[in-house]
């Protein structure tokens, strides 16, 4: 998980470079403006939330766990309303070009798909319910899987209107 929420970071940070430079060399149609405004006044906004909740869910998890009982604490005292923080600001953003609003939903259902399967994990641990557990790990897969989906939509779309394509030379 530690890999995937580095990629995100990365990925959110360059666009943010990208973004400055577009409106630097005047690249300012509409889209283009609101495609970096997208990133960064509102993206990155909230970015820190996902951060802090995917890298707590990974000091937890994996090579790092050591009980269901650290998991179930972490999940609910941090990850979990942390994580819910950032899935409501990412539905509070309203992208101002439509194309931009099909890949926001993109992210908006990994980020609920995520808060599902975090709940569940919650929940199966509660219960003691291995099945309840193996269920909630598919759906934060599946999270993982939309979000790099949306990476990569959000990259064409800067490919699109020229923006990724700036190496600040």
């Amino acid at each position: 998980m530690q890999k995937g929420g580095n990629i995100l970071i990365f990925s959110i940070s360059a666009i943010f470079l990208f973004g400055a430079c577009a409106i630097n060399r005047g690249l300012t149609s509409r889209v283009t403006v609101n495609l970096v405004n997208y990133i960064n006044q509102g993206i990155l906004s909230i970015a820190e939330l996902e951060k802090k909740s995917l890298e707590r869910y990974a000091s937890v998890t994996g090579k790092n766990y050591t009980t269901d009982q650290k998991i179930h604490d972490e999940l609910k005292d941090f990850i979990i309303p942390t994580y819910e923080r950032f899935a409501n600001g990412l539905k509070a953003i309203t992208p101002g070009d439509p194309e931009i609003q099909r890949v926001h939903a993109v992210y908006v259902n990994a980020a609920d798909l995520m808060l599902s399967g975090f709940r569940n994990k919650l929940t199966g641990i509660e219960q003691n319910n291995d099945n309840i557990i193996i269920e909630a790990n598919r759906k934060i897969e599946k999270a993982r899987d939309e979000n790099e989906e949306w990476r990569k939509r959000i990259m064409t779309l800067y490919e699109k209107y020229g923006i990724a394509e700036i190496d600040g030379n």
